[in-house]
């Protein structure tokens, strides 16, 4: 099975519809399983598709993960998309998050992760599971995009709580933009380890340096590291072929503030 996440940052890169292209011809040639996307934006005004997507809110013509997966089938691949409106931001978009995947969708979940939710605050977050079915057995997939450890007004453990609570003994991944390096310790990261999820970079048997921030972007302003804030955890251990950064320049060209991550998982036929 092949995962992917990527943060899209969409509608806010320069020739955003061949970037697109590019994403979608790298889940082709990648023969990916399940993508997971956040920053999945769509115009407020724009005109509302009428085509049945799994949604907690009115998918819109130029919604990103709605026009990668008009794409894909273009190019000969179907999938199905779900979206869920996360918050508003850069004043006129309606952001969210978007799973795409070619396996049966049996069950879809969106996790509030902070009180009193309201839409027009940018730090109002939510993530997103769905269960789907795999080689007789069912599986979790969490879309995830949180905020940073000392955030006050909603802080990466309590977000990270919220998900795991959620979490059941199904084999579940959870992908996506946890906003914390890997690099500083007794922070996010360490927690998420402490909180017995698995880091599929660290379980891999071929990697490559992980990183998918390279520069200072939204939210990291002030950095001028190499970091590593998106990951593919699992609440179990797994057998994991490869770990990639993928849309990095080397490997696709880039599409995004941040890179990908694509990784290749070994996971047996249940016996039950």
């Amino acid at each position: 099975m092949k995962l992917l996440t990527l943060n899209t940052h969409s509608w806010q890169e320069q020739h955003q519809l061949q970037k697109l292209a590019i994403v979608a011809q790298a889940i082709i040639d990648q023969d990916c399983d399940v993508i997971a996307l956040q920053e999945v934006n769509q115009h407020h005004l724009s005109t509302v598709v009428n085509e049945q997507i799994c949604s907690n809110h009115p998918v819109h013509s130029d919604n990103y993960g709605y026009l990668l997966q008009q794409k894909l089938a273009e190019l000969g691949h179907d999938y199905q998309l779900t979206w869920d409106f996360v918050h508003q931001s850069y004043d006129v978009y309606q952001e969210g998050l978007a799973f795409l995947t070619r396996l049966p969708i049996i069950e879809h979940q969106v996790i509030d992760l902070s009180d009193h939710y309201d839409v027009s605050n940018w730090k109002h977050r939510r993530a997103v599971r769905i269960k789907v079915a795999y080689k007789q057995q069912e599986l979790d997939f969490y879309n995830c995009h949180c905020g940073w450890w000392n955030d006050e007004q909603g802080s990466f453990a309590d977000h990270l709580n919220r998900i795991t609570a959620t979490l059941s003994p199904r084999l579940s991944f959870l992908l996506g933009d946890f906003n914390n390096p890997s690099h500083l310790r007794d922070q996010g990261y360490d927690y998420a380890l402490q909180r017995h999820l698995f880091d599929c970079y660290t379980m891999a048997k071929t990697k490559d340096t992980g990183i998918t921030v390279v520069k200072n972007i939204d939210g990291w302003q002030q950095n001028s590291q190499l970091l590593r804030l998106d990951y593919i955890f699992s609440n179990q251990q797994v057998s994991v072929k490869q770990h990639q950064t993928i849309f990095n320049g080397d490997f696709y060209d880039v599409v995004s503030d941040h890179f990908g991550i694509i990784t290749e998982i070994s996971i047996s036929i249940s016996s039950e």
